[in-house]
This record gives C-alpha cells, sequence and structure tokens, in this order.
C-alpha cells in the first residue's frame, strides 16, 4: 500500500513540473528578450558592408548587389535575428536595458553613395538600423564636384543632413583623410614617428571630422571606425578623449557583452560577395 501511495505521489509531482516547464516555455516565447546579469554576456555579431553595386563585374569581397543585402535582411527575418542600433548596446550596458533574442548590428564603411540610394531602402522596408561610417575628406569633395553616381561616388553633405534625420540612421567617424594603405597605412603609426608627433597628427584629424560632423548634423559623432582596421593603443586612448563610446576593428570575431562592460574594440564580420547568407551567418550564430 506505501509502495501505491508513493508512485501516485510522484506521478502527481511529474504533472505538476511538466505544468511549471510548459508555462516557462510559453512565457519564454512571449517574451523574446535577454535577461542578463552583469556576470552574464550577451553575444553580439557585428555586421560589415562596403559598396551595394549592381555591376557584375564589381562584385567581391567589398562589394554586394542590392539583391544579396536583401537576402540577407530576410534571412534575419526568417530566422528571429533582429538588428539593433548602437544606441540599444549603449542602453544595455549602461542601464542593463534587456536586448532581443540573438541581436546582430549592421554597420557600412566608407560612406559611398550607393548606402543612401540601395541600403537606405531597404533598412526602411524591414526597419531595421544601421551604422555608416564616412569619411570626411570624401564628403568635402563629392559635395564640391556635385558628382552623384552612385557606381562610385561617396556621400556629400546635404546627403550626410539628410541621414542624420533618419532615427535608423547613425553615423560615425573613418577619420577625416586617413583613408588608404600609403606610408601610414590608414591612420597607424609611422615607423620611427615619436608619440607626441602622432598624436597631434591624429588629433588634428579627428578634430577636423567633428567640426564638419558638428556643421552639417549639429551633432557630435560617438562611433569610431579604424580604415583597415589599423588601430593601435594610443590611437584608442585618443579617440576616447575625444568623446566616442564606440570603436570597431576588422577582427572577425562574435563580441560578448554584457551590463557595465564597455562598447570599444567591437570585432565584425566583412560581408563579400559569393556565399549565402545562411553559410554566412550560420558562422555566428550557431
Amino acid at each position: 500500500m506505501f509502495r501505491i501511495f508513493l508512485y501516485k505521489k510522484m506521478c502527481f509531482l511529474s504533472v505538476i513540473l511538466c505544468f511549471i516547464m510548459l508555462l516557462g516555455a510559453l512565457f519564454n516565447t512571449a517574451t523574446p528578450y535577454i535577461k542578463t546579469s552583469a556576470s552574464n554576456g550577451v553575444t553580439v555579431p557585428v555586421v560589415m558592408y562596403h559598396h551595394i553595386c549592381d555591376k557584375e563585374n564589381r562584385w567581391g569581397d567589398y562589394v554586394i548587389p542590392q539583391s544579396v543585402l536583401e537576402e540577407d535582411f530576410l534571412y534575419f527575418n526568417e530566422n528571429d535575428i533582429t538588428p539593433i542600433s548602437f544606441n540599444a548596446l549603449r542602453e544595455f550596458t549602461q542601464k542593463g536595458t534587456p536586448l532581443p533574442k540573438n541581436p546582430v548590428i549592421i554597420t557600412f564603411d566608407d560612406g559611398q553613395k550607393s548606402f543612401l540610394t540601395k541600403a537606405v531602402p531597404l533598412l526602411e522596408k524591414y526597419k531595421y538600423p544601421a551604422n555608416v561610417n564616412i569619411v570626411g575628406a570624401l564628403t568635402v569633395l563629392y559635395t564640391e564636384n556635385g558628382d552623384n553616381n552612385d557606381n562610385y561616388a561617396y556621400l556629400n553633405r546635404q546627403d550626410i543632413e539628410i541621414l542624420s534625420k533618419n532615427p535608423l540612421i547613425e553615423i560615425g567617424c573613418h577619420t577625416y583623410n586617413f583613408h588608404s594603405l600609403n606610408e601610414r597605412q590608414g591612420i597607424g603609426k609611422l615607423q620611427g614617428e615619436s608619440e607626441t608627433d602622432y598624436s597631434e597628427t591624429v588629433l588634428n584629424d579627428i578634430e577636423k571630422f567633428n567640426q564638419l560632423y558638428f556643421e552639417i548634423t549639429g551633432k557630435n559623432p560617438s562611433v569610431f571606425a579604424y580604415p583597415y582596421g589599423i588601430r593601435n593603443d594610443i590611437l584608442l586612448s585618443l579617440i576616447k578623449k575625444q568623446g566616442y563610446t564606440v570603436t570597431l576593428t576588422c577582427r572577425e570575431s562574435v563580441n560578448c557583452i554584457s551590463k557595465g562592460s564597455d562598447t570599444y574594440e567591437l570585432g565584425r564580420f566583412n560581408r563579400p560577395y559569393g556565399i549565402s547568407s545562411e553559410r554566412f551567418f550560420d558562422n555566428m550564430f550557431k
């Protein structure tokens, strides 16, 4: 008799346990947010796009057609991946504001005209936020020459003003005039250059960018993308002092972000042509 009673009691407890588990599953489905303690990080991949061009002979490591960009966005939509802004990331690190499940950040480097003509319409269609990092000298050049051919032109002052008013877009710094692989290699330090001279060169460039950006938008930039991913500790220190809160590398790694952590030196995955959305993003999310 005691065995029968014990068996019935165990069955009853099993039913209760299953019911609790079912309620938990339903709650998780209805609330697709990551609740994170200070010691528990959230993985946040960052994708790096460049030029969007529909000329087939241009497609390669840094150029994709608009159709591939939309395939990526459809992949997000179909796999419960949610693009977030850097502002949302700051809200999480500073205040603990929950992030959606499977967050991802979309970035575009160089500031080519195609971002406005080909990427923004898709971002608005899917309501996805994105960051675009511009080169100040190229903005000035294409403002002066008036060339608007989105096969090769860069964003001008009017474009930047328009984008700065778009709630989906955050504009970042890709230096004022150090986007080249000449002797300096991006904004890197020259061999034999003193730390004082290097710091002065960097500050002059960043301050020139900040001034241009403020003239156009009335705002101060907070995202800095290293040209070609070339960076050093001196550069990072100077960028921080200029008020930037995000720095973007070209290191292909998924970022683990926790409440209270900073958002410097984030890894990014370059999106090339010739690989499916599933294969490209599976490396980050699975």
